[in-house]
């Protein structure tokens, strides 16, 4: 005859169903106007309430903040609508707004100093508007990837579609696709820039996270 072996299931204790329901509570959640830090190299902070915190992996910033990288130090960020923001050394950046519903986003983002990288996520509601602010030109996009620098006054599409227009004069707009650069915006101009694949190898190495 076989034999079976009887088995006695045991029921949770309370203290463990306690662990398991804080376990799930302190996990992060993304708020629709926030951004999760992803990943960090160095020691970048951020300027919360006017004070300079250290910025980690799985910190939520939230807009008006101001997220700072010293000269070895980058950042990685996921936005609310799954959009990454990357952020190179010796840069200032401030998430001035940052809103999600089901219809529309809108997104600013200030550059007050250094260089970036933004892919941009699809988004299939009614309204989408994002721009990225610098010292000297203000470029809106849609659905693409940027890069910027404000030390050479540059911005170049990586994919898609980006419209730059300098903050000063009286130039038209200048219409970008993919490969495209423009600098000089603090002269009022948005001259072509045509960097090398070397330089633009380069350029896209200081935003990228070991």
């Amino acid at each position: 005859m076989r034999s079976y072996e009887r088995r006695t299931l045991v029921a949770p204790s309370p203290l463990m169903a306690l662990s398991v329901l804080l376990a799930v509570v302190a996990l992060p959640a993304q708020a629709a106007d926030s951004a999760v830090v992803v990943r960090t190299n160095g020691a970048p902070t951020v300027e919360r309430a006017g004070k300079d915190q250290p910025l980690r992996p799985s910190d939520t910033v939230a807009p008006g903040e101001v997220i700072v990288t010293d000269a070895s130090s980058k950042v990685k960020l996921l936005l609310a609508d799954d959009s990454v923001l990357a952020i190179g050394p010796g840069s200032r950046i401030v998430l001035d707004e940052l809103q999600l519903s089901a219809e529309s986003r809108a997104t600013k983002l200030r550059v007050l100093a250094g260089r970036f990288k933004i892919a941009i996520a699809k988004f299939f509601g009614k309204a989408s508007a994002y721009e990225i602010r610098t010292p000297t030109a203000v470029a809106g996009v849609r659905g693409t990837v940027l890069w910027g620098d404000t030390t050479l006054d540059a911005v170049c599409a990586l994919d898609g579609h980006v419209e730059v227009r300098a903050l000063s004069g009286n130039g038209a707009p200048a219409q970008l696709t993919a490969g495209e650069c423009v600098n000089q915006m603090a002269d009022g101009k948005t001259t072509p820039l045509k960097p090398s694949a070397a330089e633009l190898a380069a350029y896209l190495k200081e935003v990228t996270l070991d």
